[in-house]
């Protein structure tokens, strides 16, 4: 009977378009993935493995997302540029998408 309920949830949400949501969040990071490359890998790592000279991105959590945002827009002193005015809201969205994808926790 468990099983049954189980598989009507599945079917349930399924139907409700979850399964595309998934496909978009994977689009999103991969976006993330491609933009990552372009600009933050020469500093930040390949795969977001810290070479020891920059802050690992790898140990951002959930809940830090603005500080995120904040530091890609204005930049951190001499450390990293600001990408103000070179990223979209959206690109920063998906690399912060990827982050996540790739993150310790």
């Amino acid at each position: 009977c468990r099983v049954f309920r189980l598989c009507l949830l599945t079917a349930a949400v399924i139907a409700n378009g979850a399964a595309p949501t998934r496909a978009q969040d994977r689009d999103t990071i991969e976006a993330g993935h491609a933009l990552y490359a372009m600009h933050c890998m020469s500093c930040h790592g390949e795969r977001l493995q810290n070479p020891g000279s920059s802050f690992d991105l790898r140990g951002l959590h959930p809940n830090e997302k603005p500080r995120f945002v904040g530091s890609v827009l204005d930049g951190k002193g001499t450390q990293m540029p600001p990408w103000r005015g070179t990223l979209s809201e959206a690109e920063i969205d998906q690399l912060w998408a990827y982050v996540r994808e790739n993150a310790y926790d």
